[in-house]
């Protein structure tokens, strides 16, 4: 009896990810019921299978897609609103201000909405979020159809029509609950930092997260004066506050995690925590640069973010480890620092094991879904291609990305959205600018 086949995915060269790195040519991605079905020769596939939808990808590159594990996707419309700026003036003099101002249900829907899209645009099939009203960013996907950890975030104080205080956890459990009925959704405990969250809050979202066998998630040593008042206020280190609470039994992604100690990474070099990597955002801030060898020579799995758009202009992970791949050389004046295929892993299955579904997707194996991006080389400004890992992180850019595949369903076919307009995009972004410019902090 014949397989059940949804979709073929033709593949000149696939990079599986798996634990051997493998790099195969000439096979078919059988997909079922969206998971990964089957890898078989493409000779036998088109023998096998007929009247099957197939995305032909004998010229490119096929991989998993890329996981994006530190974002602020509802943040989409303030992108280029404030540059130039260092983090606690960005914050604090127009962020924050355009936030209380603009924070409302569907402002947080259509800026997700163009957000999830260019993520999509950028071959991210799996995103971590911490946002303002999760419930409208998860509208947002399901409407494109993408791979997300949505945030329940705490924060001290009001932010527009968002305000949730330590006492009004109350839909947290009902969230969990809900998130069963979505295979694409899950919700973590999105702390958001120890500059905006007392210790009291900090307590109870860790010991929410961990009753709940929930993420964690939170920013954490982000600058030097978030350092610098963390001992001011707690006499410890972001890192040693987070610890002497218990952030760190269970897992934990902290985002950043630019200014650690000896006495930091010794503290959670054996604890099950994962860092996000934030290379432009901290550059663009001048927040500075992550201690990418200590987390390396400490263990400490190592994963790709972008934050949000406002603070970075772009989604893009291909830009965040071309950039990677270059700069730490310099850095530690070590060429073999940091080569291309572990950028690539960073970028793909350490991204899934930070939001703990390495299990699920990350990389293309048999039984896993069907997460999945193909990249256009059938030119010759990409020619010629030694290794499909090094002109992955040092030559291509994001427009070469052409298919995008999301749990089996096909979200971007040939660069095109298939799932939303992008006109539509386009004219709410527009409008949406208009009314933030109409705000007197501008």
């Amino acid at each position: 009896m014949q397989k059940k086949i949804d979709l073929i995915i033709n593949a000149g060269t696939l990079l599986t990810m798996d634990r051997e790195n493998m790099v195969l040519h000439d096979k078919s991605i059988l997909i079922t019921d969206g998971k990964i079905n089957d890898i078989i020769d493409i000779s036998d596939s088109l023998r096998l299978f007929h009247d099957v939808p197939t995305i032909s990808a004998e010229k490119q590159i096929v991989m998993p897609g890329f996981v994006n594990t530190h974002t602020h996707i509802g943040m989409s419309y303030f992108k280029g609103l404030a540059d130039d700026l260092p983090l606690e003036r960005w914050l604090n003099d127009y962020i924050w201000p355009a936030e209380r101002k603009c924070i409302n249900p569907d402002f947080v829907y259509e800026a997700s909405l163009h957000g999830i899209a260019e993520l999509i645009k950028n071959g991210v099939t799996f995103y971590n979020d911490m946002y303002f009203i999760p419930s409208e960013t998860e509208r947002a996907c399901n409407e494109i159809g993408i791979r997300a950890m949505l945030g329940i975030i705490a924060l001290d104080f009001p932010m527009g029509s968002f305000y949730r205080p330590i006492h009004s956890f109350n839909d947290t459990l009902e969230i969990v609950a809900t998130q069963l009925k979505n295979p694409l959704i899950d919700y973590s405990i999105s702390v958001h930092s120890v500059y905006t969250c007392s210790e009291a809050t900090w307590k109870y979202s860790i010991e929410t997260a961990q009753r709940n066998d929930m993420l964690l998630h939170t920013h954490l040593s982000e600058s030097e004066t978030e350092v610098e008042n963390c001992k001011k206020l707690y006499h410890k280190t972001p890192v040693e506050f987070a610890h002497s609470l218990g952030a760190f039994e269970k897992k934990i992604l902290f985002a950043h995690g630019t200014y650690l100690s000896e006495k930091d990474f010794a503290l959670i070099k054996d604890s099950p925590c994962s860092v996000s990597m934030n290379l432009h955002s901290n550059l663009k801030l001048a927040s500075g640069i992550i201690p990418l060898k200590e987390y390396i020579d400490n263990g400490i799995n190592i994963s790709i973010g972008t934050d949000g758009a406002a603070s970075n202009n772009t989604l893009s992970i291909s830009d965040e480890i071309s950039t990677a791949g270059k700069l730490f050389k310099t850095i530690y004046k070590d060429a073999s620092f940091l080569p291309a295929k572990e950028l690539v892993r960073m970028a793909t299955i350490n991204g899934a094991k930070a939001l703990g579904k390495e299990d699920i997707t990350g990389s293309i194996e048999v039984g896993k879904a069907a997460d999945i991006i193909t990249i256009d080389v059938d030119n010759f400004q990409c020619q010629p291609i030694y290794d499909p890992f090094s002109y992955i992180v040092y030559s291509m850019n994001r427009q070469k990305i052409k298919n995008v595949i999301v749990n089996g369903k096909i979200v971007m076919e040939e660069g095109r959205l298939v799932t939303i307009d992008e006109e539509i995009l386009y004219k709410n972004a527009c409008r949406n600018k208009k009314i933030i410019e109409d705000y007197e902090y501008i």
